[in-house]
This record gives C-alpha cells, structure tokens and sequence, in this order.
C-alpha cells in the first residue's frame, strides 16, 4: 500500500496535471502527497580569492526564492481543493542539479508522480532529465502522467513482461495499483525462445504468480519481431481502454538520460496512457 507520494515539480507544462492526478491517487490510497519545489541556485562566480558570494549574487538567490515562494503558494491551493494529507516542501540546490535533489527526496516515498510533455515538445529534455535521475537515482517506482491524460477509474492495466530484474520490480512496486484494476493484461512483447532459463511460458508464470495475490490475469502474446516493443504495448493499451501500463525501466545510471534503453525512452516519449516504470 502506497503511504508517501511524491510529486517533483520539474517546471515544465505538464506538472500541474500531474499534481491533481497525484492527488486523486493519494486519496484512492489514503496517502500524504508532497509537492517538491527544487529552487536552482547558480554556484557563485570565483573569483581572485576563491568562491566569494557577491551581493548581486545574493539578490538573484533573493529572486529565485521569491519566484519559489509564489509557485508553492499555487500548489497549496492546488492541492486544499482535495481532501488528502498534503505538503508543499521547497528544497535548494545549489552545488547539485535540482534533478539529483529530487531524486534524493524521492527515497522517502513510496511512489512518484511526474508529468509528460507533448510528443516533439521543447519540454521533453527537462522531463527526460528529471525521469532519468529519478528511474536511475531514487530506488522508487515513477508514474508519468500524460499532460492530456484525463483521470478515470483504473479498470484495465497492463503490464509489459519480459523476464528481467526491471520488469520484477516494476510489477511489484505496482502491485497497489495493480489491485484497483478489474483485470490485468500481461503482454509479452518482442521475440521469443531466447536461451535464458526462463522457461517457454514466462507470461504464463507471472501470471500465475499475480493471480495468488487476488489479481484477474490473462496473457497476451505478440511475436511481432517488425514492430517496436513499446509500439506494440501501446497499441495493445489503446485496444483494450487501460488507464495503467507497467514496464521496467532500463538504462545505465553514469551516462544518465542518454542512456535510456530504447523502449523506455520511446515509451517516455510516445505514451498515452500513465506508466510506471521501476529499474
């Protein structure tokens, strides 16, 4: 069961539909949702004798806590409109990237909420930057929200399943979610038979596994090696309505957002429907 929810607010279009739909599931769960405002602060210039704060510098510090002062106020009102347990938690960072803190708060949560942007948006390297420190950073399950996703009840969800650690995680980390759904599709998407001792029917075995925690399962299979994994998962999620897709997310945490596996960055890219990824 889901108790802290975390909703980092990454100052990009989509981060106050992401806040209500944080909510609205913070109360589906009887959670307490914070809103994270990370205030950037540039590292002071140096100079002749090393880093010494200017009195210009500390002006902008005055503005940029300001400006901070006047967003959080916003998601305060944003968030009395729902009757759940809320704070709004405004944070510095001053010699690491306010993604890095993010991700830092996010390991006091148990699920973190943040906004997509439009297919092709200018937005899209921030909200990759944010998804990445958090996916790779945090320890914690992320919950994209599409900007034009319009909350519903989750009747349908749908896991993307492959025998991997990522996908392990990320189904149940879900499991909460999971146990709101009417029933739960489990899509194997991409080639099969690969020689990794996973046996010939992996959906099959997770299925079985799900339907011990009360879950209504059933097993999707596409052996479509033409198409896309993420094409394909997303296709079966508009065919059958679902409000929920899970998958694992992969990548490697050196390189960050430029290492995002291929369909994990598609599905950032490209999703309809909320995600939740775990790594």
């Amino acid at each position: 069961m889901y108790k802290d929810l975390l909703a980092p607010m990454i100052h990009a279009g989509g981060d106050l539909h992401a806040l209500d739909c944080a909510a609205r599931y913070a109360a589906m769960f009887g959670a307490r949702l914070t809103a994270l405002e990370s205030i950037n602060l540039p590292v002071p210039t140096p100079g002749p004798w090393g880093m010494v704060p200017s009195s210009a510098m500390n002006e902008v510090y005055d503005i940029l806590r300001s400006e901070a002062g006047v967003r959080s106020e916003r998601y305060r009102e944003r968030l009395a409109a729902h009757d759940i347990a809320s704070h709004v938690r405004v944070v510095e960072s001053l010699f690491v990237n306010p993604d890095v803190t993010a991700a830092e708060h996010a390991r006091y949560a148990d699920l973190v909420v943040i906004g997509s942007c439009s297919e092709g948006s200018a937005e899209l390297p921030v909200v990759r930057t944010y998804f990445s420190s958090l996916l790779l950073g945090s320890g914690r399950p992320v919950l994209v929200i599409p900007r034009d996703w319009k909350m519903e009840p989750l009747r349908r969800a749908v896991i993307g399943w492959r025998p991997t650690r990522e996908a392990t995680r990320a189904v149940h980390d879900a499991l909460p979610l999971l146990h709101l759904a009417e029933q739960v599709d489990v899509v194997e998407a991409g080639p099969r038979g690969e020689p990794l001792g996973d046996g010939d029917q992996p959906g099959a075995d997770i299925a079985a596994h799900l339907s011990r925690h009360g879950l209504t399962v059933r097993v999707d299979v596409h052996e479509q090696y033409q198409e896309a994994v993420a094409s394909a998962l997303l296709r079966h999620c508009a065919q059958v309505k679902a409000q929920l897709l899970v998958v694992g997310g992969y990548g490697h945490s050196r390189l960050r957002e430029w290492a995002l596996g291929g369909t994990t960055r598609e599905l950032l890219e490209f999703g309809n429907v909320p995600i939740l990824f775990s790594h």
